[in-house]
């Protein structure tokens, strides 16, 4: 089984567009992946949180304004995985959905309303959201993003459950170059991570790092 960690700006298009590769290869490979949706918040998700909406990421005050929100964003987020999983992913689609397609302006009262469709209990989601724990959920996933060598958003670092020793850092992932290391398409793929490094570093893919 692999494990794949997904690093996402929640306000990213890009990174939707990852979010639903990875849904669409857990719904094909039966329970031979596992993966996590990690929220990065840096100056570059602040950078090109910006860019996508059009505005100035020079200006001081909005980048202050896109962090402060990306942030709020990450702990909403971090409170629904609390409950589950499953509820915590329904809740960062339902989110992204509201604010990219919907254009609707974020607010605790948006975060609330899409607490209540992801089945969330409500009470403890309001109190999670601005809570310690969820505060030293968010540093963890930063470290563990730091020490994953990961600093842009829509990466994906790879993992051999059975082999943890050796990962797999893919910057700017692709659904296919995922589909093939999860698949086992080659020989080469069918042994450890290691090996599905060096398989495509032999490719010469500028995109894949073994870390």
């Amino acid at each position: 089984m692999l494990e794949v960690y997904l690093f996402i700006n929640p306000l990213g298009t890009q990174c939707v567009r990852c979010e639903h590769d990875v849904l669409k290869l857990d719904s094909t490979l039966d329970g031979n992946v596992q993966y996590q949706f990690i929220p990065l918040l840096n100056m570059q998700t602040i950078t090109n949180t910006l860019d996508a909406y059009g505005l100035n990421s020079r200006d001081l005050q909005l980048r202050n304004n896109a962090s402060d929100t990306l942030f709020q964003i990450i702990m909403d987020y971090k409170a629904a995985l609390f409950q589950g999983r499953k509820r915590g992913r329904a809740f960062l689609l339902q989110m992204q959905w509201r604010l990219m397609h919907e254009q609707r302006e974020y607010s605790a009262e948006l975060a609330q309303e899409i607490a209540q469709t992801a089945k969330l209990d409500l009470d403890m989601f309001v109190d999670d959201r601005s809570s310690k724990l969820a505060r030293q959920a968010f540093t963890a996933d930063q470290k563990m993003a730091n020490e994953m060598g990961v600093t842009r958003p829509s990466s994906a670092v790879v993992f051999d459950a059975d082999r943890s020793d050796y990962g797999i850092l893919i910057d700017d992932f692709d659904y296919q170059t995922l589909a093939d290391i999860c698949t086992n398409k080659t020989q080469e793929l069918q042994k450890s991570a290691q090996e599905f490094a060096n398989f495509y570093l032999h490719q010469s893919n500028p995109d894949l790092h073994v870390l």
